[in-house]
Formats: structure tokens, C-alpha cells, sequence
């Protein structure tokens, strides 16, 4: 008996591990949805009355109604890799890019993109771009690369200055009038005249990391980065004034509204805005605590704000 039930046991464990390993159909998984609340946005650029939004796991998100719906675009080699940054020469000709030396072009206002450029043996990321309507497009990153490209990002070449060498180049911008400002660590500021044809490299009373540059319609320059320093200049970068912000976070985005009121965001929420041109700012409200990399205007009084969590809105009240 004893002999018996031995073996039922026997038997019954080996009929277990036969059906725990035994191949059957697995249950259908759920579709991974792509939230623009959910997905981590490092940049976001208007193209024309179109908001284009890029992120995380190569994902560039558009909006055709002011940021209330997004939808994704088409990228023809997906990579992957984290986009950082978006910037558009004018309505439908723009360029993104990210880690590995990724660099991407659209033709059509955001709706497809073709890869330009990928780098399969190095993860250094480019951190910023900026696209000129009649004139040349850049690149900028980690470890001094500088790319410029003179045929609306379809080839690329290094023009790295020599004082931009081994140093994180994070943000590119300009103005109306070919001039060009690049911020990067430890304090680097440079400025060109001549739409990025020749470099000088200016001093600023600051020697942390600046993570942008932001050029206002009366002609000053803010340049902002770590532990709450934002700086301005009314000679383009000749003289800097430290700005008054009361806060030691630091800011990765920045923008003037059409009221002449300038916002920045950054590290934990952040959002400080000045109404005297720059040269002080107030803190505004947190709506949440996620850091944010990125803005652009939905409307007249609408951002879109893109971080950690995704894009949100925030509507600012009206100058008075």
C-alpha cells in the first residue's frame, strides 16, 4: 500500500512539472499606450500652429489643437534612444535630436522623420539644436560636439571651436538678427554675429553649468543653468547682470510671452516669471512636482510644459 502510494505521488509530481513547463498559448498582453502624460519630454518647439513634443524611447508627439490632443509621428528608423531636443527653421522644415549622436529631419512639420545621423558605438547624447530659416542648422552635445549642417540637416559636419572642446555643450539660440548665443558647463558662454559662422567666447560671473540661453525682443539675452542663476546681458554677452530669483533650483527652459513677460521652468516644478524684462522673477504656483525640461505657447496665455511626466498646460492669468 505504503509501495502505492509512493508511486501516486511519484506520478502526480511529474504530472505537475510536465504541465508547468509544457509550451500552450500565453494570454494576449494589453497594447502599450503612449500617454503624453506618462512619457518623459525633453523637448517641445512650435512648427507653424503645430506643437511638436520629443522624449523619452525616441517618441515625438504632435498637436494640432493648442495641446489639448497628442498623437505620435512617424519616425522611418526608430531607434530608440532618448530624444533631447527640437527646433524648426519654420512651419514644416525642423530637426530633433538625441543620445547616440541621433539626429533627425522632417520636411512635412513634424508629421514624419528621417534619421540623418546614429551613432552605434557611442551613447554621448547631442542636447541641442537650432535650425536657421535661411542659413546653416546645428547640433550641439556632450564632449565639445558642435555639428553644423548646410543642407537642412540631410548631412552633418563637425565645427567644433577649440574652447568648445571636452566641454558639455547644452543649448543653443538665436535672434532675428543672425546673431547666436551657446551656453554649456562651467560657466561657457560664446556668441557669433554672423549667424554661427565665427565664435567668441564671453565671461559671465558665473562658472556652474548654464542649460540655456534666451533672447528677448528688446534686445537683452538671459542665460540660465544651475542653483537658480540666471543672468542677463543688454550688450550680448559684452556685461552680464546677475537677476534676482530668490531660489536655488535649477532651469532648463525658458520662454518670452507675446506680452513682453518672461517665464522660466526646471528642477522640482519650478516656474518663476518676470514682467520687468528679466531682471527679476517671482515664483509661480507648482503644479506638480516633476521636473520640467521644456515650454512652448499653446495660445496667447497657454504653455505647454513638458518633464518627468509628460506634457501639461498651465494658463497664466493676463499682465496688468
Amino acid at each position: 500500500m505504503k509501495r502505492l502510494i509512493g508511486i501516486a505521488m511519484s506520478l502526480a509530481v511529474l504530472g505537475t512539472a510536465v504541465w508547468a513547463f509544457a509550451p500552450r498559448p500565453l494570454p494576449p498582453f494589453p497594447a502599450t499606450a503612449l500617454r503624453p502624460d506618462g512619457l518623459q519630454i525633453n523637448g517641445i518647439a512650435r512648427a507653424g500652429d503645430r506643437l511638436v513634443a520629443v522624449g523619452e524611447r525616441g517618441k515625438i508627439l504632435l498637436s494640432d489643437d493648442q495641446g489639448r490632443n497628442w498623437r505620435g509621428a512617424v519616425v522611418e528608423q526608430p531607434q530608440g534612444a532618448t530624444l533631447t531636443q527640437v527646433a524648426f527653421a519654420d512651419s514644416q522644415h525642423g530637426v530633433a535630436v538625441g543620445h547616440s549622436g541621433w539626429i533627425l529631419r522632417t520636411e512635412d512639420g513634424g508629421g514624419h522623420w528621417q534619421q540623418t545621423a546614429f551613432d552605434t558605438q557611442s551613447s554621448d547624447p547631442l542636447l541641442g539644436a537650432w535650425a536657421l530659416r535661411e542659413g546653416p542648422w546645428f547640433a550641439v552635445g556632450s564632449f565639445g560636439r558642435f555639428l553644423v549642417s548646410r543642407d537642412q540637416g540631410k548631412h552633418w559636419q563637425d565645427a567644433a571651436d577649440k574652447a568648445m572642446q571636452d566641454r558639455h555643450l547644452n543649448a543653443l539660440s538665436g535672434d532675428t538678427q543672425g546673431r547666436l548665443m551657446l551656453v554649456g558647463e562651467g560657466g561657457l558662454v560664446m556668441r557669433s554675429t554672423d549667424n554661427g559662422g565665427h565664435w567668441e567666447t564671453v565671461k559671465v560671473p558665473y562658472e556652474g553649468s548654464l542649460y540655456g540661453a534666451l533672447p528677448l525682443r528688446d534686445g537683452a539675452w538671459l542665460a540660465f543653468g544651475m542653483r537658480g542663476n540666471v543672468l542677463r546681458s543688454e550688450d550680448f554677452g559684452t556685461s552680464w547682470q546677475p537677476a534676482e530669483t530668490g531660489l536655488k533650483t535649477s532651469f532648463f527652459g525658458g520662454i518670452e510671452l507675446p506680452d513682453g513677460r518672461v517665464v522660466l521652468a526646471g528642477q522640482g516644478g519650478t516656474l518663476v516669471l518676470s514682467a520687468d524684462g528679466g531682471r527679476h522673477f517671482a515664483a509661480l504656483p507648482a503644479g506638480s512636482p516633476q521636473t520640467l525640461a521644456a515650454l512652448a505657447l499653446a495660445t496667447k496665455d497657454t504653455l505647454a510644459l513638458g518633464g518627468d511626466d509628460g506634457i501639461a498646460g498651465l494658463t497664466l492669468a493676463a499682465a496688468r
